[in-house]
């Protein structure tokens, strides 16, 4: 293929695909898709302050939708409202969210209601933004500049926009040489929608294999397994070893072969985590903490207790494969074991806290004027200046969820160069002071993925990237029943978990 040919190719590719189009697909998904996945996550609210006359009331949120770009004056009639405008009139330029729930009162449906809950930032050139679909003739005469790229958001005038974030892959378990006491140890961070607990295994130099989880520090993984269900010392055995023959594992049985069924290992991690109360109250309170804090990814029901077991002796035989030189440590620095947030994951990130602070506070408003004897209106208790403060108050300072920082920038105008590498910028999640040599070093799996030249001299060497202009990024979750049969045709067989 000759040089101009491949030129050819390269400006048709553009033609069709923006430079920036991942960046935009992301806002678009998480505008028509998450908002409603969300808003169905937090599912019913129920009072707890009633008012005369009713017995039982329940609010059931349905879905959620962004209207396009608008602007509301002082007559309260809202209108069409273009970049440049928000851009001189120092306006953010947003669109309204509104959600539907049913009201249902002593378990009969009463009616349906759309609420306008607040105003969301709407991202330039997304499908909600006014000047999505127009022409170059079309983008001149509104004084907007037919090659901007757009993927940047209006705060009050001022262009901003939200830096992907670089972080270690969640929900993947990672195996490395400890220190000290620890011998070998292995991390995972298990992630489900709003919870993130890190979990933590290790190997000390007594031969016993630890988990500690959440505010949950050094439980022997024996006991946990048996607690799951899992409770035959010689299935437990196979589960580990299959394949090899790990002295390390029959340490972990024998040191806690008086633990026989399901019951006893209850009652001994009851003891261990200092539960107090009665032995059935015992029992439930470690029901709850392997139901909500142990692999939450996993599952949240009595019914993944099982697969939690199987996981768990999967990371353990991990563990051991490293312990005797069969595999090698994790390499985090590859890009397999990495993740890019786009600007659609972190909006949802924060639409989620920010969400429920919204539903806590109108069952605040109803419990207050249910107090006074009141019958409140369903539709009146959402207070849509909350929503819009929040939002607003984050996409100005960039303090976002989960304690992050310099989430959201004002866009580097300089020069045409500048914005695209502002635009296609991934922070590490790494803090600039950390001496990491090797985090700041390009990776080969890198290449074709992310700049390997630009990047800045100083603390943040190595951290501070940028992707490359065709680097895709996937942000759609794939369905599970989908991966499951993807998975039987290759021809593996499902474990059975029932009992």
């Amino acid at each position: 293929m000759r040089n101009s040919d491949k030129y050819l190719l390269f400006y048709k590719y553009f033609e069709e695909h923006g430079v920036l189009e991942t960046q935009i697909e992301s806002f678009n998904y998480f505008a028509d898709v998450e908002m409603t996945e969300i808003v169905k996550e937090v599912g019913e609210v129920e009072p707890k302050i009633l008012p005369p006359g009713i017995k039982d009331l329940k609010i059931r949120f349905e879905k959620a939708w962004l209207s396009k770009a608008d602007y509301i004056e002082k007559e309260g009639i809202p209108r069409i409202i273009y970049p440049n405008e928000a851009r001189i009139r120092n306006i953010t330029y947003s669109g309204s969210v509104y959600v539907e729930f049913s009201a249902w009162e002593d378990g009969t449906l009463k009616t349906k209601y759309v609420v306008n809950i607040g105003r969301l930032p709407i991202m330039v050139k997304s499908k909600y933004c006014n000047l999505y679909g127009l022409s170059e003739e079309e983008l001149i005469k509104l004084g907007e500049d037919p090659y901007d790229p757009g993927s940047y958001f209006i705060i009050n005038g001022t262009e901003r926009v939200l830096v992907m974030s670089e972080e270690l892959a969640t929900n993947k378990f990672y195996v490395e040489e400890g220190q000290g006491p620890v011998k070998y140890r292995g991390f995972i961070f298990s992630e489900a929608k709003a919870v993130s607990i890190p979990h933590r295994m290790e190997l000390l130099n007594d031969g016993i294999v630890y988990l500690t989880f959440g505010k949950f520090k050094r439980i022997p993984v024996i006991p946990i397994v048996k607690a799951l269900g899992l409770t035959i010392d010689a299935d437990i055995a196979k589960l580990i070893n299959e394949g090899d023959n790990f002295e390390e594992t029959y340490i972990n049985l024998y040191e806690f072969i008086g633990i026989q069924d399901q019951e006893q290992a209850m009652l001994w991690l009851a003891n261990k985590l200092k539960f107090t109360g009665g032995e059935d109250i015992k029992k439930e309170k470690v029901r709850i903490v392997l139901d909500n804090y142990l692999l939450p990814h996993i599952g949240t029901s009595p019914k993944d207790r099982a697969m939690k077991a199987y996981n768990l002796l999967k990371m353990v035989k991990k563990l051991l494969l490293l312990t005797h030189g069969k595999i090698e440590e994790d390499i985090k620095d590859h890009f397999m074991n990495k993740v890019v947030r786009l600007p659609g994951e972190l909006l949802r990130d924060l639409f989620r806290v920010v969400f429920r602070t919204v539903v806590n506070d109108a069952m605040h408003q109803y419990h207050r004027l249910a107090r006074r004897g009141k019958v409140p209106s369903l539709t009146s208790i959402f207070r849509s200046k909350l929503f819009t403060e929040r939002f607003g108050s984050a996409m100005g300072t960039g303090q976002w969820t989960r304690n992050r920082t310099g989430v959201s920038q004002l866009l580097d105008r300089t020069n045409k160069l500048a914005v695209l590498s502002h635009l296609t910028r991934v922070w590490s999640s790494i803090p600039g002071e950390a001496e990491l040599l090797e985090a700041r070093m390009v990776h080969g799996t890198h290449w074709g993925r992310l700049d390997l030249i630009e990047t800045p001299e100083g603390k943040n060497t190595g951290l501070r990237k940028n992707l490359t202009l065709l680097a895709k990024i996937t942000f759609q979750e794939a369905k599970m029943g989908e991966i499951v049969e993807k998975l039987k045709e290759f021809g593996l067989k499902p474990i059975k978990t029932e009992k």
